[in-house]
C-alpha cells in the first residue's frame, strides 16, 4: 500500500507549510493527482487520517483532483487524451507519443485556520 508513504509526505508538506503561515489548523487539502499515480481515494483517505492524528491536520479533508492520462505525438505535433492506456497517436497512428499528463503528484493548496 503507497498510499501510506503518501500520505505521510503530503503531511509534512502540509504542516511545514501551515506552520511557516502561523496556522493551528489545517481543514482541507486539495491534491493533483495524475491517473497513473494508481492512487486509491479511499485508501489515501484513511492512511492520512491515521498519519494526521495528533497534529494540526487531524481531520482535514483531502480533495483529489485526477488529472487523466494525455500525450503529445512527435511525429504530427497534436495533443491528445490517452483512452484505455493505447499509447498511439489517434491522429497520425504513431507510437513516437510523449507523455504531457497523469503523472504527476503534488500538493495543490491548503485551506488553514
Amino acid at each position: 500500500m503507497h498510499e501510506m508513504g503518501i500520505a505521510q509526505n503530503i503531511l509534512d508538506i502540509a504542516v511545514a507549510t501551515a506552520r511557516k503561515e502561523g496556522a493551528s489548523k489545517i481543514t482541507r487539502i486539495n491534491l493533483v493527482a495524475g491517473e497513473l499515480r494508481g492512487i486509491e481515494p479511499m485508501q489515501l483517505t484513511f492512511c492520512f487520517a491515521i498519519v494526521a492524528r495528533d497534529t494540526i491536520a487531524n481531520g482535514a479533508y483531502i480533495n483529489i483532483e485526477t488529472v487523466p492520462v494525455s500525450g503529445h505525438c512527435n511525429d504530427c505535433q497534436s495533443n491528445f487524451s490517452i483512452e484505455d492506456y493505447t499509447y498511439v497517436c489517434p491522429r497520425c497512428g504513431s507510437i513516437k507519443i510523449e507523455l504531457t499528463g497523469g503523472t504527476e503528484l503534488r500538493l495543490k493548496d491548503i485551506e488553514i485556520d
